[in-house]
């Protein structure tokens, strides 16, 4: 069995696009998932979803996304899921993405996944993230079977490993808490990479020039995780020549 976990905290109208976006792409997986969970962070935007087979859990408290996923990792694990599947409610699912993250689980001996992540839209700071590797995973050298972490939007547990290692709440955003699960998964287990499971994700970027406010706030979220991030790890190797991305073709969109 295999659960689709995903976070949600929508205050636009194209925050909820993207959701229904998602949907669409779950409902054309070739490999339907088991579960699907969209947990609602106590968003500001008040708004439904009657999809079969998708249960919608709305929370009273906004905790943030590393609580939103505890709350349905518990659920996965008391209907007794073998396979946790995480991504963004920005994301859009490669029509076997569900496929190749549960038989790469079922076939290896890893602990964790994490797939191929590519960005949705055409902008100069879309291309630039493909590039830097923005959302990717870190390599471990020299085979590159192996990942370092990989971004919670491109992830899969067994549920051994979601039931020792579950999110860190005292992450009140979406930055540092799906690296902090990582390494402290990795302390115990490994995480492969499979390179055919792919999605991609769109960071909302209507052009290159109106962007880049939105660019700029990216890259200040992800810094403002650190301090949370070093005092549970002194040593972190953040070498951007291992990201995945690294000699690898952009692929086109479906």
């Amino acid at each position: 069995m295999s659960a689709l976990i995903i976070p949600c905290y929508i205050r636009t109208r194209w925050d909820l696009s993207c959701v229904n976006r998602l949907l669409y792409s779950v409902e054309a997986q070739s490999k339907p998932f088991d579960k699907v969970y969209v947990v609602d962070d106590a968003s500001p935007l008040k708004y439904g979803v009657s999809r079969p087979g998708v249960e919608h859990i709305v929370l009273e408290k906004n905790g943030g996304p590393a609580a939103a996923r505890n709350v349905a990792i518990g659920k996965a694990l008391e209907a007794c899921v073998e396979h946790l599947l995480f991504t963004d409610h920005d994301c859009i699912l490669d029509k076997d993405w569900n496929q190749h993250m549960t038989d790469f689980l079922v076939e290896t001996n890893f602990a964790a996944v994490g797939g191929m992540t590519y960005s949705w839209g055409k902008t100069l700071l879309d291309h630039y993230h493909d590039i830097n590797g923005t959302l990717a995973g870190k390599w471990l050298l020299p085979d590159r079977k192996e990942l370092w972490y990989m971004p919670s939007l491109n992830f899969g547990m067994k549920s051994f490993a979601a039931r020792e290692f579950p999110f860190d709440e005292r992450f009140p955003t979406a930055a540092g808490e799906d690296v902090d699960l990582c390494l402290r998964l990795r302390s115990k287990y490994r995480i492969g990479f499979c390179p055919s499971a792919k999605l991609w994700h769109d960071y909302g970027y209507k052009s290159t020039l109106t962007g880049f406010g939105r660019f700029l706030c990216l890259f200040k979220k992800y810094k403002s995780s650190s301090a949370t991030l070093y005092e549970g790890h002194t040593v972190l190797m953040w070498d951007s020549s291992e990201s995945i991305y690294q000699g690898n073709i952009i692929e086109p969109h479906l």
